[in-house]
């Protein structure tokens, strides 16, 4: 009985150390989605976003006046991201889920690279409009702003993209792809 007891305070010790395999404590598992969109702007009659495709290769969650780092491959909040290339759709799109640290954010941004994983054209963002078809392989930091809070409970985060798809609305060349996409923000 004592060796019992022994074993199953090691197995408990062994579960919870670092890399144990055990908990995080004080992290929260978020549900990210991306909300609905209309493709047609209602700035630009004429343009319509009919397919956008992201390459999401990571992930931050920033509180109140927290920076990102210069070259935000760096930044130490960084959740790397195993999605691929995910053509997002005009009726939502699930992420998945990320373990996040508890707390109050007020930004989230995602890194868009080209090559990330299970890429078939090796493109950070395509997008299909009335203009026609564009596509970028430059880094590209989406952000979406707003008041999230992460707690031990139902962790669900509906980012707002139709500033994103407005912005790319009126795309009429390549390089203007990256310019317009991190000059708004989505909401959440």
């Amino acid at each position: 009985m004592g060796k019992a007891i022994v074993i199953l305070i090691m197995l408990i010790g062994i579960g919870c150390a670092p890399g144990g395999g055990g908990t995080t404590t004080g992290n929260g598992i978020v549900d990210v989605n991306m909300q609905a969109y209309t493709g047609l702007s209602s700035k630009v009659s004429s343009m319509a976003v009919t397919s956008l495709t992201m390459c999401f290769k990571r992930l931050r969650f920033k509180t109140e006046g927290e920076s990102t780092d210069a070259d935000p491959s760096t930044d130490s909040d960084n959740i790397d991201l195993s999605l691929g290339e995910i053509t997002l759709s005009a009726t939502g799109t699930n992420l998945g889920l990320v373990s996040v640290p508890y707390g109050t954010y007020s930004r989230v941004e995602f890194d868009l690279e080209k090559d990330c994983v299970d890429t078939i054209t090796s493109n950070s963002v395509e997008v299909t409009n009335g203009n026609g078809s564009f596509f970028t392989e430059d880094r590209i930091t989406i952000k979406f702003e707003g008041t999230f809070v992460v707690g031990s409970s139902s962790n669900v985060l509906n980012l707002g993209v139709q500033a994103i798809v407005d912005a790319l609305d009126s795309v009429s060349a390549n390089e203007q792809i990256k310019t317009q996409a991190e000059a708004v923000s989505g909401t959440y």
